[in-house]
């Protein structure tokens, strides 16, 4: 119930801002993954990617709201003694909605609701790939933290950490999303305030 009162007050400040300006732009970048309380306790991070586009609304000259959809490449690794390497691969459409504050023009820090959908889910040890979307939950929930930097030509370099709320595995508990993101966007059309 928490979760949705998160969601309908973020989704209401979208809804509500009487926003002088909305601007759309494009990210990407790295993804530094991995799921906290493993079963193997010595769980490593996956590097992968994000991609995705998100539309910024301005809310006055220091506050904004950012609904975004992203592509998110996240899981982790792990070693079983003799065994080797695995690696588990969990994709996800994230719906994060962050809200931001300027500290100056160009720089901002941001908080927020995100909400992913599992879109797939493997286990790969070397050339065997098994299908474990049915080991996991197919909607995991957290929040992100992050901060951006908007140069003068669209260009944007960010940072985010975001920390699921809700656990990965339907028979596991305590096995959460951690994932940390460093990367560029674009904004079509200068973002003004």
């Amino acid at each position: 119930m928490k979760k949705l009162a998160f969601l309908i007050l973020f989704g209401g400040l979208v809804a509500n801002a009487s926003a002088q300006e909305i601007s759309f732009g494009a990210k990407g970048g790295l993804n530094i993954a991995k799921v906290t309380n493993t079963i193997f306790g010595d769980e490593e991070t996956r590097a992968s990617i994000y991609l995705g586009g998100f539309a910024r609304i301005a809310v006055n000259e220091s506050w904004s709201v950012q609904p975004e959809l992203v592509y998110s490449g996240q899981g982790f690794k792990y070693d079983i003694p003799i065994l080797g390497e695995y690696k588990v691969r969990l994709n996800y459409i994230n719906v994060p909605v962050m809200v931001q504050y300027y500290l100056i023009p160009e720089f901002h820090l941001e908080a927020g609701p995100q909400l992913g959908f599992l879109v797939a889910a493997k286990n790969i040890h070397g050339k065997t790939t098994v299908d474990v979307k049915d080991q996991t939950k197919g909607v995991d929930f957290g929040l992100g933290f992050g901060f951006g930097y908007d140069f003068d030509f669209g260009l944007g370099i960010g940072g985010r950490y975001n920390f699921g709320l809700t656990d990965v595995y339907e028979q596991d508990e305590s096995q959460k999303n951690s994932v940390a993101q460093i990367g560029l966007y674009y904004t079509f059309g200068k973002f003004k305030k």
